[in-house]
């Protein structure tokens, strides 16, 4: 499988940068249901976490995990790694519809979680979420890969942290994906399952809006999504877009589908537009010219 290919197994690698000593950070994974579980796990061991345990009702997925990672130990429940004192932290990639419930049940038993995103698929969830929060003291933590995972990205953070382009003033994003549907899951299809592309995919375009801008929150001004292409699975939505202000008065306009052509050598072209007081910046994070070596940046 070509992981580049793909966005539902895209497991980014980083650069090895250990905050912590061997055995100071244990952590597990669980619910093995996205592709993304890897690279969050990459994440974390390039910071120099020490992964312990795996567990999925799937013994498959456990099996092809300790592939990848032939030091794990494969629980025989989920309970074997709530019990244990020395796990920190749970990460998760699960149905987006049940990631709320497993994040609350982890820190309930004195864990942080780190889910995929998106995050929750209902309000309802975020109230949860937030209370649990609260009555634990534990930390409900999401792995926004497009930003938190790709050096173009994290590069452009530093930039405007250093006052490179002034105050961020508009964000324009484009996230096209490949849906490559014969590999997907049943869930992938249900809209109470997955949230809806806005809620998805789209998920990656807000927190990015957030984060440059350095707003805390954001009104959606409006929205509108579509099926355009794969009336086969009628819950599916195929094309979103949105646009949003924030509370300082900075603006994004997004958008994000299901059209990435076969022949790109990556799953989506991803691009990001940053309009600042004094300067403007471009991202374009996902793809690679013919002959350019993995890794390669674009500023």
């Amino acid at each position: 499988m070509n992981r580049n290919k793909e966005g539902m197994n895209y497991a980014p690698k980083g650069v090895v940068n250990k905050v912590v000593e061997q055995g100071e950070f244990v952590f597990a994974a669980t619910a093995l249901d996205h592709g993304h579980i890897y690279g969050m796990c990459n994440g974390l061991m390039e910071a120099g976490a020490d992964l312990k345990w795996v567990y999925d009702g799937d013994h498959k997925k456990c099996e092809a995990f300790k592939q990848q990672y032939p030091h794990v130990r494969i629980a025989d429940s989920l309970d074997d790694i709530l019990q244990d004192k020395e796990v920190k932290l749970v990460a998760a990639a699960a149905i987006p519809s049940k990631r709320c419930e497993l994040g609350i049940l982890v820190m309930e038993h004195g864990k942080d979680y780190f889910t995929d995103k998106t995050p929750f698929t209902t309000l309802e969830q975020l109230e949860l979420a937030k209370k649990a929060v609260l009555e634990t003291g534990k930390k409900y933590m999401v792995y926004y890969s497009e930003r938190l995972h790709v050096e173009s990205a994290v590069f452009a953070g530093q930039l405007i942290d250093q006052g490179a382009i002034g105050r961020v003033l508009q964000v324009t994003g484009f996230g096209p994906h490949r849906l490559q549907a014969e590999n997907r899951p049943e869930w992938f299809f249900q809209k109470e399952q997955y949230g809806g592309i806005l809620c998805d995919i789209g998920s990656h375009q807000i927190e990015q809006f957030l984060y440059y801008t350095g707003c805390q929150e954001a009104k959606v001004l409006h929205s509108k999504v579509a099926n355009y292409y794969a009336k086969e699975y009628p819950e599916l939505e195929d094309y979103g877009d949105a646009t949003l202000v924030g509370d300082n008065g900075a603006t994004q306009f997004f958008r994000v589908d299901w059209h990435t052509p076969n022949g790109l050598s990556t799953w989506g072209d991803g691009r990001l537009f940053l309009i600042g007081t004094n300067e403007r910046l471009k991202l374009e994070s996902m793809w690679m010219l013919q002959g350019m070596k993995r890794g390669t940046m674009f500023i």
